[in-house]
Formats: C-alpha cells, sequence, structure tokens
C-alpha cells in the first residue's frame, strides 16, 4: 500500500496527462495555461464536483501536498472548460467531448487506484480500466462519425455551389467584367 504522498504524486502525474487531452485538442503546455486565479479556482472546482467529484479528494490531497502542481491541476481544468464553452455552439461534439474528459478523468482515478492496490485487487481494477478504455473508443468512434456527418453536410454544400457556379458561368463572368470595367474607369477618373 501507498501513503498518501505517494498517492498524491502518482495521480498528479498520471492526471497531468490526461487533463491535458481532456477536450479532445492537443495537449496544453503549462505556460500556456490562463493564470491562477481564486475566480477560476472556484469555477474549476464547481466543474469537477458537477461532473467528476471523486477526484476532489485527490486534489484536496495534492493542495495540502505540493500547492505548485494544485495549482497547475486547475489551471489545466479551468482550461478544459473554456475549451468546452467554446464548443457550445455545437451541443453534440460539445457533449462527445466533455464525456470523453470524464471517462478519462475516471481513468485517471483508476490508474491511481491500481497503483496503490495489493496484487489480488488489481484484476478488479484492471476489469474497470478495460471498460473505461472501450468506453474511450466507443467515444472516439461517435465523435469522428460526427465529424464526418458534419463534413458531408459541408460536401453537400460546396457541390452545390459549384453545380451553381457552372451552371451561370458565363453569367457570373460577364459581371465580374462589368465590375473590373467599373473600377478601371473609376481609376482613370482620379
Amino acid at each position: 500500500m501507498r501513503s498518501p504522498s505517494q498517492l498524491v504524486r502518482a495521480f498528479a502525474a498520471v492526471s497531468v496527462c490526461l487533463l491535458a487531452a481532456g477536450a479532445g485538442p492537443a495537449a496544453t503546455p503549462s505556460d500556456t495555461l490562463p493564470r491562477f486565479t481564486e475566480e477560476r479556482e472556484a469555477a474549476a472546482l464547481f466543474f469537477l464536483k458537477k461532473h467528476v467529484p471523486e477526484v476532489l479528494p485527490f486534489l484536496e490531497q495534492l493542495k495540502k501536498a505540493n500547492q505548485q502542481d494544485y495549482q497547475r491541476e486547475i489551471r489545466q481544468v479551468f482550461h478544459v472548460t473554456e475549451l468546452l464553452a467554446d464548443l457550445q455552439d455545437d451541443p453534440r461534439r460539445h457533449d462527445l467531448e466533455l464525456k470523453i474528459w470524464k471517462a478519462q478523468t475516471r481513468a485517471t482515478v483508476l490508474v491511481t487506484r491500481w497503483t496503490m492496490a495489493t496484487p489480488a485487487d488489481r484484476p478488479g481494477a484492471e476489469k474497470e480500466l478495460r471498460g473505461v478504455a472501450r468506453e474511450l473508443v466507443d467515444l472516439d468512434i461517435q465523435v469522428l462519425e460526427h465529424k464526418a456527418g458534419r463534413l458531408e453536410k459541408e460536401l453537400g454544400a460546396v457541390k452545390s455551389d459549384l453545380t451553381r457556379l457552372r451552371e451561370g458561368a458565363d453569367k457570373t463572368a460577364e459581371a465580374r467584367f462589368d465590375a473590373l470595367l467599373e473600377q478601371a474607369r473609376k481609376r482613370t477618373k482620379m
């Protein structure tokens, strides 16, 4: 069994990697994270309490053991909330990315528990980890399906525009010619 400080270090090491990947985009270097403020801390803790309350005890231990690591974790969680807020215009994508982040965070907790488990308890932890791994793959599939659907819709609109332009190419060329000729006339009057 590991000591509480070993638990905190194990959680911090794993969670930095997983929280950084939280909302789908690439990991965020620590120097590009938002500054730590009490308001951002409150927002991050509220977000964690709402979505993954099982992480809060680990963060509380981390806060006592290493303030710098704690603040980095809070900054990372706050960053994730900002990334998710940017997805509000695409509710399906927002929902999927939030589910991915929650599953990754649960995986962080499970990995930490596995590191503390006795050899006899590890098979159960591994079973839970296998389930989270499968959930993450299923969510990745859903994200790609969503992206494919958006791209198909966009491709349909582009093809429609292309057809319209091809059908009216002569008329459009004549309108552009007229506009260019008018521009040339205005320049000669200057």
